[in-house]
């Protein structure tokens, strides 16, 4: 299937992921350098604001979820919540991150930025192991062409920003 929603789902998942690497060689650069820390922590974060919240869970959120949960054949609903919990937890994360970071508590702030990545990745490994397998099999190739549809009205609009 060409217009897959899933497919961009997954691939917008696996520019996520990438960010732990970032993370992990952030360790400990804030006792050489912590205004290089403090800025790379900021752009960190304004990343999983921006493109992770604003731009892939939007999708979720707005077109994704509606549609499993309204979906006949959908009776976990609870998974959907859980999910729902899971990004204003993230949301949370973030905000602790800055107000660490903007403190210059440092390594406060990089604990919680490596709770924050290592729930995220749990997070997609969760949705791309059980969510995204159920929504392929649940959805008709109209159905998911509409989601896909849906998404790229959201990629537009994320443009014209």
């Amino acid at each position: 299937m060409e217009n897959n929603p899933i497919k961009v789902m997954y691939g917008e998942h696996e520019i996520i992921v990438k960010a732990e690497k970032i993370i992990e060689n952030l360790e400990n650069t804030w006792e050489n350098n912590p205004e290089e820390y403090a800025d790379k922590v900021k752009k960190l974060v304004e990343f999983f604001r921006e493109y992770a919240d604003g731009y892939h869970h939007r999708k979720e959120e707005e077109v994704l979820f509606p549609a499993i949960k309204d979906h006949p054949d959908f009776v976990l609903q609870e998974i959907i919540d859980e999910f729902m919990e899971h990004h204003e937890g993230f949301r949370e994360f973030a905000c602790e991150i800055i107000e660490f970071n903007n403190e210059g508590d440092y390594a406060k702030a990089h604990k919680v930025l490596k709770q924050y990545i290592n729930d995220l990745l749990d997070h997609i490994a969760a949705e791309n192991e059980e969510l995204f397998v159920l929504a392929d099999n649940l959805f008709s190739d109209n159905e998911k062409e509409t989601i896909y549809f849906k998404f790229m009205d959201i990629d537009m609009a994320a443009m014209l920003v």
